[in-house]
């Protein structure tokens, strides 16, 4: 049997394929970060010291004890680093104002962006 000098081109070329795809997936963590900025009375000052918190889904095991929580700096600007992806409770809540609060779905490697504008307790 006469094996072409393509053969073994071929097989390099699969291996080599092989291994980018293996470090692609070997490369996804799992794990996510939020960022985002925090307003009060104007849509360009930020809220200082505003409690940024995320909460598990109370009814998933993986994440029922994951409770994340962040302050916003002087800016009004606030970040949460290796968050598990999954499904949440974000809140945002300061001194003297209304809470806010949605549910959302954070992906896997995914940076998520939330703002909120908070308003002052009647």
């Amino acid at each position: 049997m006469k094996v072409s000098m393509s053969f073994p081109l071929r097989v390099m070329q699969v291996v080599v394929a092989l291994s980018l795809v293996a470090n692609a997936v070997g490369a996804q963590s799992g794990r996510s970060w939020m960022h985002g900025f925090v307003f009060a009375d104007s849509d360009t000052t930020g809220l200082p010291a505003a409690t940024v918190e995320l909460t598990g889904d109370q009814s998933n095991n993986r994440l029922r004890s994951v409770k994340l929580s962040a302050k916003t700096d002087e800016r009004g600007e606030y970040s949460i680093k290796d968050i598990p992806y999954g499904q949440y409770t974000f809140r945002v809540s300061a001194e003297g104002f209304e809470s806010y609060e949605i549910k959302l779905y954070i992906g896997s490697d995914m940076l998520t962006e939330i703002h909120a504008r908070l308003s002052k307790k009647k």
